[in-house]
């Protein structure tokens, strides 16, 4: 009985059966690669790409971030929540065991019983004799019995997952755990980005900063000696007019410099959950220069479109696809019927001490079956739900990837921009350099008036502010760049 038994279940378990859509990834309609030949490269950075640039002070404030931001605190939150869900469906694959244990002992009226007419009659007889032998009447009370009941049981409950319900449930589960870590991995990328870009920007207003305080002194140092010169009447009163607002814009633009770097550093100070001091002694040992940061390889022509599948917010999209998928099943399930099964095995007994002899044994097993007939619609709802749901999901897929390959040509199209520029605002500011250097020096000759000098610096002043605005918007374009492809090509 025991094997036929054995031999039912085993062949329910195996014929069972789901009613999951076939999955099928969405096509999508983009190019082979970007770029006018397929690359055969395949070099990858590392999932700490920001290395590259060779900072120590980014690799601490990027580390930092990862360790600290109270965003990705919430992501790792939700990875645990979406982790203890699949436990719990998994869980339902299989039988559930329950221990329980009674005592009771009680006392019970034979009023009640169906003996207590024939005590009646027996205490009416004994009022009879009492009054002939002239003894005291006594009242007749009602008889009882006091009981005593223990017992003690091991349960088993089983639903036979014959349609795919909880195996669906388990799966999809399953790719709603793999989705909250691909979130994850997205929201570190993202992070690691922004610390990288706050730092740039960092370093673009110290550098502009240092440029205006450095470029404020010398005019204010060449300004008194124009004064004595005005004084005498070397120089007219328009140059040294001039002179004088040069001065004041130096110190408008040193304000302004000033007033960006606390706001880059606040950005670093939200980013990394770092403290004040550690972003000023951050920024105090840091590169010197945005020149000195190593900056990354060019982009190989024609990167394949294939790299976005390493992106995570794209596999995060592509997984909750797939439990969508799993969550029709579990759905359209409900509709047949369910059927499970129960045993027991424990022991009942009058008396403590003898709950565990061998008369005292009890067991028993049964099955059952539930047929679902008229729900009000509230199962075809159900379907329908997770069916829209699925397109749901679906359209969020294709979403990120076409947000995905936007950002790529974007970013693609912003770094090779940035390269260019700068190559040209360092040129255009060695130009200038020169012929700041050429006015001095036919000023000092006679040969032009001071006001030819003041507008060569003040040329100069401004391709060099564009140029370090350039530069860090150039290292933050190669970032946006790693950023989208995933962690790097």
């Amino acid at each position: 009985m025991k094997k036929a038994v054995a031999a039912l279940v085993a062949a329910i378990w195996v014929s069972g059966c789901s009613f999951a859509p076939e999955y099928h990834r969405p096509e999508q309609e983009l190019p082979a690669s970007w770029g006018e030949e397929a690359c055969e490269r395949r070099e990858l950075l590392s999932r700490e790409w920001w290395r590259r640039f060779q900072d120590e002070t980014l690799n601490e404030l990027v580390a930092s971030a990862l360790a600290h931001n109270r965003d990705l605190a919430q992501s790792l939150a939700r990875v645990e929540a979406a982790r203890a869900s699949l436990g719990m469906a998994r869980s339902e694959l299989f039988p559930q065991f329950s221990a329980q244990g009674s005592g009771e002992r009680s006392r019970a009226s034979l009023d009640a019983t169906p003996t207590y007419g024939v005590m009646e009659e027996v205490g009416l007889l004994e009022e009879r004799v009492s009054a002939l032998e002239g003894r005291p009447r006594r009242g007749v009370s009602s008889p009882s019995r006091v009981s005593s009941v223990w017992s003690g049981a091991v349960q088993a409950a089983w639903e036979l997952d014959i349609w795919g319900r909880y195996r669906n449930a388990a799966s999809a589960a399953e790719e709603n755990l793999l989705s909250a870590e691909e979130a994850r991995r997205a929201l570190e990328l993202s992070v690691a980005g922004q610390v990288c870009s706050a730092y740039f920007d960092m370093l673009n207003y110290a550098a502009q900063r240092e440029l205006s305080e450095r470029t404020l002194a010398s005019r204010e140092s060449s300004t008194e000696l124009y004064e004595k010169q005005y004084a005498a009447g070397a120089i007219s009163e328009l140059d040294i007019l001039n002179a004088r607002t040069q001065v004041d814009e130096l110190k408008d633009s040193l304000a302004q410099a000033k007033t960006r770097l606390e706001q880059a550093e606040s950005a670093l100070l939200l980013l990394t959950g770092a403290s004040p001091e550690r972003i000023f002694s951050a920024r105090a040992k840091g590169t010197a220069s945005l020149e000195d940061i190593v900056a990354l390889p060019q982009l190989p022509e024609g990167l394949p479109s294939e790299l976005l599948n390493r992106r995570p917010d794209i596999l995060s999209a592509e997984a909750a696809l797939r439990a969508a998928h799993f969550q029709v099943g579990e759905a359209r399930a409900a509709f047949f019927p369910s059927i499970s099964l129960t045993a027991g095995l424990g022991a009942a007994s009058a008396a403590l001490n003898d709950l565990f002899t061998g008369p005292a044994g009890t067991w028993s097993f049964g099955g059952s079956a539930s047929f679902p007939i008229f729900t009000f619609g509230r199962t075809l709802s159900s379907v329908r739900q997770a069916e829209a749901s699925l397109h749901e999901a679906a359209a969020a897929y294709e979403k990120a990837v076409q947000q995905a390959f936007s950002d790529i040509r974007s970013s693609l199209a912003a770094q090779q921009g940035m390269a260019e520029s700068v190559k040209n605002l360092a040129e255009a500011s060695a130009r200038m350099e020169k012929a700041a250097n050429l006015a001095r020096a036919r000023y000092a000759a006679g040969y032009s008036p001071y006001l030819d000098v003041l507008e060569a610096e003040r040329t100069l002043y401004g391709a060099q502010m564009n140029l370090a605005s350039r530069r860090a918007s150039q290292l933050s374009a190669i970032v946006q760049v790693c950023v989208a492809l995933g962690g790097g090509w």
